[in-house]
């Protein structure tokens, strides 16, 4: 199953049919991810790569936003690409030039 097509199932009713945004979402995500890891393997980074995807997905709209309360719920913004350079350094992705 190609990538694009994993995240869309894994954003299940949140998908709104908008696989250009998601396809663009994806590439910059993946720019950045190789950038960081100075790894092009696309198998061990995809793992991250689909979660910051996700998070940029469904967060779209709500750029510059620290934090959102709607009725009892609360949900606080966090740097995506932020959490993405730490997961891929932590668990020993980067690689050294």
């Amino acid at each position: 199953m190609e990538n694009i097509n994993k995240i869309i199932a894994d954003l299940g009713a949140n998908y709104q049919n908008d696989k250009e945004v998601l396809k663009e979402i994806l590439e910059e995500v993946n720019s950045i991810a190789f950038d960081i890891s100075n790894n092009r393997n696309k198998e061990k980074l995809f793992p991250y790569v689909k979660k910051a995807v996700k998070a940029i997905y469904l967060c779209r709209g709500a750029e510059g936003l620290q934090s959102r309360n709607e009725g009892s719920i609360s949900n606080s913004y966090e740097d995506i690409i932020d959490k993405l350079r730490n997961d891929i350094i932590k668990n020993g992705l980067r690689r050294i030039k």
